[in-house]
């Protein structure tokens, strides 16, 4: 791993390795960066640079009290794409991961976008009559105690046992994450609401839900796609929440289709 500190002197981590389009791949609530074993390998063999990104609190990264939300993610995902000087990158994020793309976007803007992919996020986590496709029970009456008890289980399938494997053999020390201390971050991550920003993002965006997902029904995916002025959705049949972990191989087979049609737009 790489280090930087941002302009609140937090050091963050990321591994940079490959050259060519940079692909930025951001994990979701607790999962390390080293966690894009797969889909890092997939794309250096198809000649992209590929930056994964351990965001504040979460794997190689220093844990501050300070910066507990969404708003500081995107700060530091953009101090990220400043410190390596990138001109324009794709962005990969899954689960919160997908939220700090939109917390990036709502303050700088796409002009350092190709595009992005959203990995089973949906963008308003709080149920209501003009959004169904939240959390499942979450909504204004039930928020108040709603993390007090635990998640349901995320995983529809087991994940695939090399990423596992992959990411105990580069290190435990890039597995670390305070659960307590980042539970500020995650009320902010349920509160937020991204509607708006979607429908402000001008570059091509493909919203990746899992059918089996037990976070939100999988038609989130295709009602984020209709907000987006360049929206596309897909869903990947009986996998759950950890799309790129449970279904590496149709995620890969997405995700490069993907980059191929925008790269011919570029």
């Amino acid at each position: 791993m790489e280090f930087f500190v941002t302009d609140d002197q937090v050091k963050l981590g990321y591994s940079d390795k490959g050259s060519g389009i940079p692909v930025v791949l951001i994990a979701g609530y607790s999962a390390p960066a080293t966690s894009w074993y797969d889909q890092e390998k997939v794309l250096l063999q198809h000649g992209y640079r590929v930056i994964a990104f351990d965001r504040r609190s979460h794997g190689s990264s220093d844990n501050p009290t300070s910066g507990q939300d969404m708003v500081t993610q995107g700060r530091d995902l953009d101090a990220l794409i400043r410190h390596l000087k990138i001109e324009k990158a794709f962005l990969i994020g899954q689960s919160q991961g997908a939220s700090t793309m939109w917390a990036y976007i709502s303050e700088f803007g796409t002009t350092h976008l190709h595009g992005l992919i959203s990995i089973d996020q949906t963008p308003k986590m709080l149920n209501s009559e003009d959004w169904p496709y939240g959390m499942v029970g979450l909504n204004m009456e039930t928020r108040p105690t709603y993390f007090d008890k635990p998640l349901p289980k995320p995983n529809k399938k087991l994940p695939n046992l090399m990423i596992v494997f992959m990411m105990l053999a580069r290190g435990l020390k890039y597995l670390k994450f305070d659960r307590e201390g980042t539970k500020p971050l995650l009320l902010d991550h349920a509160d937020a609401d991204w509607r708006e920003t979607l429908k402000h993002t001008d570059v091509p965006v493909l919203f990746v839900a899992g059918s089996e997902s037990p976070f939100w029904p999988k038609e989130h995916a295709v009602a984020s796609a209709a907000l987006c002025p360049k929206g596309e959705s897909a869903i990947v049949e009986g996998s759950g929440h950890a799309v790129n972990w449970e279904c590496p191989k149709e995620f890969d087979r997405l995700m490069l289709a993907f980059l191929s049609k925008v790269n011919g737009r570029s």
